[in-house]
């Protein structure tokens, strides 16, 4: 089946991302745009060819595919209504802020035959996929432990907007440090495993003015008995974002924001790999996946139950 015609749900930041991005990978595919009626006008609109204000007037517009970028509190109830009609989906990272109707999702999707991925983007990082081959196949000796840093100041993220205002900064939204960079958790699974345990200590520093936590650090334990630590934040001026294993031979690193992974090893020069790619990137790869897992029947990078997964097994306690 050709996708001609798709909703993008919701125009925040990202949706707007994800309307240029069709927009210029596919040309032909008509975009209807579902807005809540709540936010302000854009000039990404002008790359919609209709706009509506529910979800079943889009159904209605014939609709094949839907890009849900709205709140994260709305996910699951917009995921549903669009996967009983047969509408085939990508859903903004995190697939949900609670664990209600998960199961119910998966089954509706599984009975209509519906392509669902989340959107954890960082798997189509060219850093992350050579981390995760040298992890594989160029680190040596028995893994010590794993450490994963991701901080960043949360007034920075959207300059244009006031910050305390947004879904991140929200609990009423489904914002939060922890599933605001769940990034962290999906490749912590891909890399790692399903860790068996999970510990954490989250805090609200009183120095953002607002309502969710913008500190965590977590404690998991693989399930090869190594200890993994976690730590994330809002509060960072200097953004930072590593993962780095130790090992008794020696030490894996990927930089995501200097773009580079370092291998080093005992008596062995270090072997770095560096790469470039524009922000877009990520994005762009994974809306040109979604499209094919449709018209050419390929599985996703990022399934339903990866998104699942994370919500259900590392951040269970929230």
């Amino acid at each position: 089946m050709r996708v001609n015609r798709l909703a993008i749900i919701g125009l925040g930041s990202i949706g707007r991302r994800h309307l240029r991005l069709v927009s210029e990978i596919r040309p032909d595919i008509e975009i209807i745009v579902v807005r809540s009626g709540h936010g302000f006008s854009c000039r990404e609109e002008k790359e919609a060819t209709k706009i509506v204000y529910s979800i079943n007037e889009a159904i209605q517009e014939g609709i094949q595919a839907a890009i849900i970028s709205s709140p994260t509190t709305l996910h699951l109830k917009q995921s549903l209504e669009l996967a009983k009609n047969g509408v085939h989906l990508l859903i903004e990272k995190p697939l949900s802020h609670t664990l209600d109707k998960v199961d119910e999702l998966i089954k509706v999707i599984i009975e209509n035959r519906v392509v669902a991925m989340v959107g954890y983007v960082l798997r189509y990082d060219p850093g992350a996929i050579k981390f995760k081959d040298w992890l594989s196949n160029k680190l040596k000796g028995r893994i010590l432990h794993a450490r994963i840093e991701c901080g960043s100041y949360l007034p920075d993220w959207r300059p244009d907007q006031d910050y305390r205002k947004t879904v991140s900064a929200s609990h009423e939204l489904g914002g939060g440090v922890l599933l605001e960079l769940s990034h962290e958790l999906d490749y912590l699974h891909w890399f790692f495993g399903r860790p068996t345990d999970v510990q954490a200590k989250m805090k609200n520093s009183e120095t953002l003015d607002i309502n969710v936590e913008d500190q965590a650090d977590l404690i998991l334990t693989s399930s090869e008995g190594y200890p993994i630590t976690l730590q994330l934040d809002f509060n960072r001026r200097n953004p930072k974002r590593i993962c780095s294993v130790l090992t008794t031979e020696g030490e894996l690193t990927w930089d995501a924001i200097e773009k580079k992974v370092i291998c080093r090893m005992i008596n062995n020069e270090p072997v770095i790999y560096k790469y470039s790619n524009e922000r877009n990137y990520i994005y762009r790869k994974q809306i040109e996946l979604f499209l094919d897992c449709i018209e050419k029947d390929i599985d996703p990078k990022v399934s339903i139950y990866d998104g699942a997964e994370v919500r259900s097994k590392t951040l269970p306690f929230i």
